[in-house]
């Protein structure tokens, strides 16, 4: 994927081998961070390089769609958002934003770009899911148009956690 998406205030691109140390020193190695994440926090830089190198590799497969998010005033890598699998032929979004830039808009900007793109490459619908008790990825999933369409309990290995997790959809005749 050679694709770069750009809002106001947002630069969306494909992942580079240098973003692994932004990748852990903004939000992978914080013990906090992943609470409502499918991960653990990353012990070293170490580990956070194995992982770009994984995401750089499935690069190859041109259905893999990753970006950075990229804050333009100050070229900081600030997040990132993706498709995580798609069944059925349906994308299903994936997205993580550092603590310090939270509840400033930016996740929404990004997360309605990137589903406007994805429509564009011919999909209908898109999931996002959601544990219940991250209230603001859940407002954010309403504010990019997200549709609730019911909850489940889902086991997170890395955690051995069962967690219940709110699902959306999005359809490409959004308002």
């Amino acid at each position: 994927m050679n694709t770069t998406l750009e809002t106001k205030r947002l630069l969306l691109r494909p992942l580079k081998q240098s973003d692994a140390i932004d990748i852990f020193e903004n939000w992978a190695s914080d013990e906090d961070f992943p609470k409502y994440m499918t991960w653990s926090a990353h012990k070293n830089i170490e580990e956070t390089k194995k992982l770009v190198d994984m995401w750089i590799k499935e690069y190859e497969d041109p259905k893999t769609i990753r970006f950075m998010i990229v804050l333009k005033s100050t070229n900081e890598v600030i997040g990132q958002i993706d498709v995580v699998k798609i069944v059925d032929d349906i994308p299903e979004i994936g997205y993580l934003i550092m603590k310090k830039y939270w509840n400033n808009g930016y996740m929404s900007e990004a997360c309605n770009c990137v589903i406007n793109y994805i429509f564009t490459l011919g999909y209908k619908n898109i999931i996002i899911e959601a544990m219940k008790e991250n209230i603001a990825s859940n407002k954010v999933i309403m504010k990019c148009d997200g549709k609730f369409i019911g909850s489940k309990i889902q086991f997170y290995e890395a955690k051995n956690l069962n967690a219940e997790v709110n699902q959306y959809l999005i359809t490409s005749s959004r308002s």
